[in-house]
């Protein structure tokens, strides 16, 4: 049966789905529409995913190994034919009108390498069909790690989006009895991106230590402080897969340990629709999964988007690992929305 999770500080919780249960297809429609309906926050965690904890102490530790790279070994792995959407991208994105430099990443289709063969199509969508590159020399496991962790997310989200389309269909009768799913399974678009979040009082990181307070009249919340290592955004594509972070500490001696959170305050942060604030913690053996922009467009909006943000750790030299699968339609997929969509969403609106 689903159940609850409370996040870590009890601002919310958080619909829980037991992996079991998608895959004898019970009907979980009324978890999604808590998750990701009207009043929803827009995410939950799967349970009980085998596989998932190895492949996740396998794959993050390699996001600080990559990043504690020299930077001209980092500097072969950009590719900036594809916008820095392939390989490595550090301080290519601003944040609030900055270089981003609070953090790095590392992308790469986790389907397959080379999702295109046409150089026609390679060149007119160099973001989504360039071919993969990766570090064979510098760090061979990287990947193995992140293909097997990226396909394992891939599998579990075609059996949640298999419920978002029985809860979208079941209120809106011209909506495509697959359509989310169909997506997810056919597109070869899908993004993975492992990330590598630096401390926060690292010198020369200005664009992230610009959000601390300076003082004890600044430690009022503010939007700035629940968004320096990721500024407030929604997702733009149809359903997101994050595995949870992990989080390590750089040691006066230069040695590197896992640690856990040692802020109550740092990590993911979700605003909900009435513009609840809740700091969401993903179980260390659970794939969470947030809904995108163009789930919500083409749910006809019984699907909701929501923003959220990553809050750095006070505590000094800690970093954060984490590793999000981004599922999306080509770029050729019409953005249509279901017909009796607006009376659906009506419906679902008056019925909170």
């Amino acid at each position: 049966m689903p159940k609850q999770a409370a996040t870590a500080d009890g601002n919310a919780d958080i619909v829980v789905l037991q992996y079991e249960d998608l895959l004898a297809g019970s009907d979980l429609t009324a978890e999604i529409e808590r998750a990701f309906g009207y009043d929803g926050m827009g995410i939950l965690t799967v349970a009980g995913v085998p596989g998932i904890s190895d492949a996740r102490d396998r794959l993050l530790p390699l996001a600080h190994r990559f990043a504690m790279l020299p930077e001209k070994t980092k500097a072969k792995y950009e590719h900036a034919g594809s916008f820095y959407a392939v390989g490595w991208s550090f301080g290519r994105e601003k944040l609030q009108g900055r270089p981003d430099v609070s953090k790095g990443s590392y992308y790469a289709n986790p389907l397959q390498d080379k999702p295109f063969d046409d150089a026609a199509t390679i060149a007119a969508h160099p973001a989504f069909a360039e071919p993969n590159i990766w570090p064979s020399e510098e760090l061979p496991a990287l990947r193995g790690a992140f293909m097997e962790a990226g396909q394992l997310m891939h599998r579990v989200g075609c059996l949640v989006a298999a419920q978002c389309d029985a809860f979208v269909r079941a209120r809106c009768d011209a909506y495509p009895a697959d359509r989310l799913q169909h997506v997810i399974k056919t597109s070869r678009c899908c993004k993975g991106r492992l990330l590598h979040y630096f401390p926060i009082d690292t010198a020369g990181r200005e664009c992230a230590a610009s959000h601390e307070a300076s003082d004890s009249a600044a430690a009022q919340s503010t939007d700035d402080e629940f968004s320096n290592w990721c500024g407030w955004h929604n997702d733009h594509g149809s359903l997101t897969a994050l595995l949870p972070a992990m989080y390590h500490i750089t040691e006066p001696t230069g040695e590197i340990r896992q640690i856990a959170c040692p802020d109550a305050d740092a990590g993911l942060y979700v605003r909900g629709r009435q513009g609840q604030l809740a700091r969401v913690v993903i179980p260390a053996s659970h794939i969470g999964f947030q809904i995108g922009e163009t789930a919500q467009i083409h749910s006809g909006g019984l699907l909701q988007a929501t923003p959220h943000a990553v809050r750095g750790a006070a505590a000094s030299a800690v970093s954060r690992s984490s590793f999000a699968v981004f599922m999306e339609p080509e770029w050729d997929y019409p953005m249509t929305v279901p017909a009796d969509a607006a009376n659906a969403a009506t419906a679902a609106t008056a019925a909170t």
